[in-house]
């Protein structure tokens, strides 16, 4: 949910002043909070409650406010820039980043949500920031915003995004090698007839992964069954793949010509696992699957998932190393790929050359 402009303000601008109180020391008190800031209670509340679970304040009842930020004065300020509607892996990378940057010292990370009606990257204030990391509401960013970031005094990291011809530092995971990952472990586990099930926009990334799974299969001699679920921006995934598999299953009298799924996002496997299931296929006895996920999420579904996963932590560690480079004048900027893995669970069956159509 996008927040509220004034509550986003005060929360920055007491992140800011927890920089006078040393860890353990005691803060301002609820009521000279609202007078020194001059702010509603109900908007107070809600911004000590961030503060508070990102744990740079402690609230004990009848005593007080104490704060718990450890960080040096003088830290590198990075505004963290992500999209007003973050799917489960943003918010796993953001997570990831936050304790990055509390137990490391240097760093102050600074979050704003970026929405997708601004239109312009250049909508963001840079003001006050020694740095930014930036991961765009979408991966097509325009020249125009392209331009403005290269002209930025601090560096910039853009996450997942082609960054071109410009010089403007970029950290992203390589979506290819994870889709062929994903492919060439079907093929050892028997699969040669395989659905792609593309629950997301048709945007670059999305795109990216399904021309490599379909490279890979073609040359495998893997058969592929499209289901593109016609899912475009703010729709919600889960539920436009879970229409997608009913309605191509709908259209071939309830029979999945194929023994496996690869989804293009993980967010869209308990729609197609749901739609199947109600066909009367057991999965994976009858339907195998894979898809892009992280290690999080897919190990809370039934079956664990196999998926192909972001290294988020190689991704974190690259963003904060390639801007202290930079920062410290060793380099200009830089371009970072991390490999992707595949993490091993329970919803691939490996078939008999028998069970192969």
């Amino acid at each position: 949910m996008k927040l509220e402009p004034q509550i986003e303000k005060l929360y920055q601008t007491l992140d800011r002043e927890l920089d006078n109180f040393p860890s353990g020391t005691k803060f301002f008190s609820t009521r000279k909070l609202m007078d020194k800031f001059k702010c509603h209670r109900g908007v107070l509340d809600e911004v000590l409650d961030r503060l508070e679970a990102n744990r740079l304040i402690d609230r004990i009842p009848q005593v007080g406010i104490f704060s718990r930020v450890t960080r040096r004065p003088n830290a590198h300020k990075v505004l963290f820039a992500v999209p007003d509607w973050p799917s489960e892996m943003t918010l796993e990378w953001n997570r990831m980043a936050g304790s990055y940057a509390e137990t490391h010292e240097g760093w102050k990370l600074c979050s704003v949500m970026l929405a997708p009606e601004d239109g312009k990257v250049s909508s963001l204030s840079v003001d006050g920031y020694d740095a930014a990391i930036i991961r765009m509401p979408s991966p097509n960013v325009s020249r125009a915003d392209m331009q403005w970031l290269a002209s930025l005094s601090i560096p910039v990291v853009l996450l997942n995004a082609d960054t071109g011809s410009f010089e403007i530092s970029s950290v992203r995971s390589a979506d290819a090698n994870g889709a062929t990952l994903a492919c060439h472990h079907f093929y050892r586990c028997g699969h040669r007839k395989i659905a792609v099930v593309q629950s997301e926009p048709h945007t670059l990334l999305p795109e990216k992964r399904i021309s490599s799974f379909a490279c890979s299969a073609e040359l495998l001699g893997i058969r592929l069954v499209k289901i593109d679920c016609m899912t475009v921006s703010g729709e919600y995934a889960q539920y436009k793949a879970y229409l997608g598999m009913k309605q191509y299953l709908k259209e071939h009298g309830g029979i999945a010509d194929f023994t496996a799924v690869y989804a293009v996002t993980g967010e869209a496997v308990p729609g197609i696992m749901t739609a199947l299931r109600e066909f009367g296929y057991e999965l994976p006895r009858d339907i195998s699957i894979i898809a892009h996920s992280t290690e999080l999420i897919g190990k809370f579904y039934h079956p664990a998932l196999t998926a192909v996963c972001v290294d988020l932590g190689a991704e974190v560690e690259a963003v904060f190393s390639g801007l202290a480079s930079i920062l410290d004048r060793q380099a200009a900027c830089f371009q970072t790929e991390v490999p992707m893995k595949l993490v091993e669970r329970d919803s691939v069956r490996k078939l008999t050359p028998n069970e192969r159509i």
